[in-house]
């Protein structure tokens, strides 16, 4: 997220005008807030989503009705021409214009002074700031209505409500003889996707519920009846073939999180090691190489424990992974994943593992330690480190709200702290 340094000078804006509307010169107006339009559209953009998002999208739109009414008026002024947008006029209020125009002054030093917050902090403390960023901005906007409303007589228009046309049938919507045929366990969210494949008919049958790519299973470790969760991604599985149906895994088992690549192949390692080397890619982002652990079936190679994670939590925001691993005799055996539903995966996995879908620093979790200790959950000395004491805490305030229990600092428990992202 890049800031500006620079606002421009509201006397400069904001000049004197002439007291009829029709003989105005609002294209200083009109540039200004088409500058701002684009500076909103680089902060969607570089969003994914998020109440930061959201606000910024909210603030695009009112930015966008700001140039409506700027522009239709000036077609009025300028060439007689009856303007599209069609507001009701009101008298201009040159008081009332004159103190909005001075709270404008004020909101503009409020984001000056929140965005030097958010240029100087990083991680929660710098998400929080943004969040003000985008709310204060959005409050400028608002201001900015109001004042082309007192200044100039124009007022905000009620914009009418249209329904949407419906989508256009998938796949997966109608049958052949055109009756919608959807099965029950189909995921959603993702349409375009075949739930017709016989694999995903099995895995529902068995229990899994669909997220994208994903069959997702949660049972308990028959040890200890702890939680386990099994995701399967098979969209590189060739159902045809006798064998090198290949799979991704993420798993929890016994609160230990690992990720598998099944090659569903035997394969030729070298007995006096037990690392595979494996090279992996997300998305376009520079392939890696790495050391995985070989599996004791010899039919392909996984990582486990806390070094699984960091992966887990990278694929959540991906789209593709490509991935390679090789045996002795120099073959390659490789995948190439679709991620479609891997946010709800690692979600599931990380529940069951304990461990956040947030990458924290250790600044965040003393922050967060420290909103726990305040709240009434002693999670000892805000320290970083995310230990027994900072677990049985964050359980204890997930019970009083209603939460899963996992004792990691997850996204739903943050924003029950009061923190937004």
């Amino acid at each position: 997220m890049k800031f500006s340094n620079q606002w421009p000078i509201l006397a400069a804006l904001f000049i004197a005008v002439p007291a009829l509307a029709q003989e105005v010169d609002y294209s200083a107006d009109i540039s200004d807030v088409s500058r701002r339009i684009a500076e909103a559209e680089k902060t969607v953009a570089s969003f994914e989503g998020g109440v930061i998002k959201t606000l910024a999208q909210y603030r695009l739109e009112t930015l966008k009705m700001n140039r409506a009414l700027l522009e239709n008026r000036q077609l009025g002024a300028e060439a007689a021409i009856q303007p599209e947008l069609v507001v009701p006029a009101v008298e201009p209020d040159p008081a009332r214009a004159a103190d909005i125009l001075s709270d404008i002054q004020k909101q503009m030093e409020v984001i000056e002074a929140t965005e030097a917050e958010a240029r100087s902090s990083g991680g929660l403390v710098q998400a929080m700031a943004l969040t003000r960023v985008e709310t204060e901005k959005l409050a400028l906007a608002q201001l900015q209505l109001a004042w082309y409303q007192a200044q100039y007589g124009i007022a905000t228009p009620q914009l009418a409500v249209t329904t949407p046309p419906p989508e256009a049938p998938n796949r997966n919507d109608v049958s052949d003889d055109g009756v919608a045929d959807v099965p029950s366990w189909a995921d959603p969210k993702y349409p375009e996707i075949d739930y017709s494949n016989g694999l995903f008919t099995s895995l529902a049958n068995d229990g899994f519920k669909m997220a994208g790519w994903y069959g997702i299973l949660e049972t308990r470790a028959e040890i200890d009846d702890s939680e386990k969760v099994l995701a399967i991604n098979f969209s590189d599985y060739d159902a045809e073939a006798f064998q090198d149906k290949r799979r991704l895994l993420l798993q929890c088992s016994e609160g230990t999180p690992s990720i598998v690549y099944d090659v569903d192949s035997f394969m030729s390692y070298n007995f006096r090691s037990d690392s595979v080397r494996v090279t992996y890619r997300i998305d376009g982002a520079d392939a890696i190489n790495a050391s995985w652990s070989k599996l004791t079936s010899n039919k392909g190679t996984g990582l486990f424990g806390a070094s699984s994670t960091d992966l887990m939590l990278d694929l959540m925001k991906s789209e593709k992974l490509f991935i390679r691993t090789s045996d002795n005799n120099g073959k390659n055996y490789d995948a190439s994943f679709d991620m479609r539903g891997s946010k709800e995966a690692v979600a599931a996995v990380a529940a069951a593992c304990g461990f956040s879908t947030l990458k924290l620093s250790k600044d965040d979790l003393k922050a967060i330690q420290s909103l726990l200790n305040n709240a009434g959950f002693d999670a000892g000395t805000p320290d970083g480190a995310w230990g027994n004491g900072s677990k049985r805490a964050m359980r204890a305030f997930q019970e009083t709200q209603g939460l899963k229990m996992t004792g990691a600092p997850d996204e739903a428990s943050l924003r029950a702290l009061g923190i937004e992202f």
